[in-house]
C-alpha cells in the first residue's frame, strides 16, 4: 500500500512499539538499532520524521488499502470506540465532549473495528470529540466495505434513544444493560425458579441458564445466570462488608443478591442465545485491545498541532497495535500470559542485539531467562 514510504513507516512503528518512544526519540533509538542495516534504510531525524507522518496522514486511501487487506469474507467483526485526550487548539477534531470517565477534556473520538474471527484490530477511523459513537458507526462500516458488522457496546451506551438511532440505521446489536434496569424482571430469581423451565448452554466449561422475553420493534432482552459468576459474586460483597463497612452493607446486600451472577441483553440479531451471550463476551477482547493501545503503547493521548501528522501518527500506532494483539494472541495460546506479559515478551527479546566485531555482526550475549522464555515461544534465533 506504501511503496515509497514502508521502510520508514517500519522503523518508525518498530520505535513505537519497541519502546513506546514519542517523534522526537525517534532517531536515537534508530541509531542504536539493527534495523536500519536490515532494511537498507538512511537515517532520518526527527523533522524528516514528522514530514513522513505528515505525508502518510494524507493516504487515507492507502490507509485504507492496507486495513482492508485484512477483512474477509463472513468475517465476524465488533465495533466500538474509545476516547483520545489532546491538548491541541489547532486540530478541528479536538472538540470538548464526554468520556465514561466523566472526562469532558478536549479530545477525539476513536472508532474501531475488530473482527472476532482472527482476534485483530483491523480498522479504525478519527472523529471529533463531540460525536458520540451511534452516529458514526454507519459511516465507518460504509468506509470499511463492511456489510456484516455487529455493534457490542459497554453497559453505559444503552439508552432508549442509542436503541432508536442503532435500529433507524439497520445496524445489527448487542448491548447489555445495568442491573437496576426497569426493564429486567427479577420475579423468577427472587422465587428460586429461574431454572424452572429455563434452557442453557456451556460457556467457558460453566453452565449458562437464560430466559429470554420479546420487547417492541423487533428487541429481545435475555437474562442470562451463570452460577458460578453468582457465587463468586456474593463472596465477594460478603468480604467486602468486613472490609470495607462504609461502602457496603448487609442491608444493601439483600437488596443485590438476587442480581448477582446475571447479564443482561438487549438484541435485534435472529441468532440464538448462546450466539448472542458469546458475542458479548467477544467484547473483553477488545478491551484488552483497548488496555494495550493506552496503558502499553501510551496512545490514550496526543501533542499532535497539525491534523494531517495526527494521521499518520494514529496510522503508526494502529501498526504497533496489530503487533500488540499478535503478540498477545501468540503468548495466550501457549498458555504464557500468566507468567508473562506483552510487555515482558518485548523487553526480553529487545536484549537480543547484534554487534559489530572486525566488520562483521555477531549476537550478543544474553540473560538464560530470554534463553528459556524462546524456548517456551519456539523461536530459534
Amino acid at each position: 500500500a506504501f511503496g515509497d514510504d514502508w521502510k520508514e513507516i517500519l522503523a518508525i512503528a518498530y520505535c513505537r512499539f519497541t519502546y513506546r518512544c514519542p517523534l522526537k526519540n525517534i532517531p536515537f533509538r534508530l541509531a542504536s538499532s539493527f534495523l536500519p542495516e536490515l532494511l537498507d534504510l538512511k537515517s532520518f531525524g526527527d523533522k524528516q520524521a514528522s514530514g513522513i507522518l505528515n505525508r502518510i496522514g494524507a493516504k487515507r486511501q492507502q490507509i485504507l488499502s492496507y486495513m482492508k487487506s485484512f477483512i474477509h469474507e463472513g468475517d465476524y467483526i465488533l465495533m466500538d470506540a474509545t476516547d483520545i485526550t489532546s491538548q491541541s487548539k489547532q486540530i478541528s477534531l479536538a472538540r470538548k465532549g464526554y468520556s465514561s470517565h466523566m472526562n469532558f477534556d478536549t479530545q477525539l473520538n476513536l472508532m474501531y473495528i475488530y473482527s472476532a474471527t482472527s482476534r485483530m484490530p483491523i480498522y479504525y477511523r478519527l472523529l471529533p470529540g463531540n460525536i458520540r459513537e451511534v452516529k458514526a458507526f454507519k459511516n465507518s462500516l460504509l468506509e470499511a466495505g463492511l456489510k456484516n458488522a455487529i455493534v457490542v457496546a459497554d453497559k453505559g451506551f444503552y439508552s432508549a434513544d442509542n436503541v432508536s438511532l442503532l435500529q433507524k440505521e439497520k445496524l445489527k446489536f448487542v448491548l447489555p444493560i445495568r442491573r437496576d434496569n426497569v426493564l429486567i424482571n427479577y420475579t423468577l430469581l427472587i422465587k428460586n425458579i429461574f431454572k424452572d423451565g429455563a434452557n442453557y448452554f456451556d460457556h467457558a466449561k460453566r453452565p449458562i441458564w437464560y430466559k429470554k422475553q420479546e420487547l417492541e420493534d423487533n428487541l429481545h432482552l435475555c437474562v442470562f445466570l451463570d452460577e458460578s459468576l453468582r457465587v463468586k459474586e456474593e463472596a465477594d460483597y460478603l468480604a467486602r462488608i468486613k472490609t470495607h463497612p462504609e461502602k457496603y452493607n448487609l442491608e444493601d446486600y439483600h437488596e443485590r443478591k438476587n442480581k448477582f451472577g446475571t447479564i443482561s441483553l438487549i438484541d435485534n440479531l435472529k441468532g440464538n442465545e448462546q450466539e448472542i451471550y458469546e458475542t458479548y463476551k467477544s467484547r473483553m477482547e477488545i478491551e484488552v485491545m483497548f488496555d494495550g493501545m493506552k496503558n502499553i503503547l501510551e496512545a490514550d493521548h496526543t501533542y499532535m498541532q497539525n491534523e494531517q501528522t495526527l494521521q499518520g501518527w494514529m496510522f503508526i500506532n494502529h501498526i504497533a497495535l496489530q503487533w500488540y494483539q499478535h503478540l498477545y494472541i501468540e503468548l495466550k495460546e501457549k498458555n504464557l500470559l500468566k507468567q508473562i506479559s506483552v510487555n515482558d515478551y518485548i523487553q526480553h527479546l529487545t536484549d537480543i542485539k547484534k554487534i559489530k566485531i572486525n566488520n562483521k555482526w555477531y549476537f550478543n550475549e544474553y540473560t538464560n531467562k530470554t534463553k528459556q522464555l524462546l524456548v517456551k515461544l519456539k523461536i530459534e534465533i
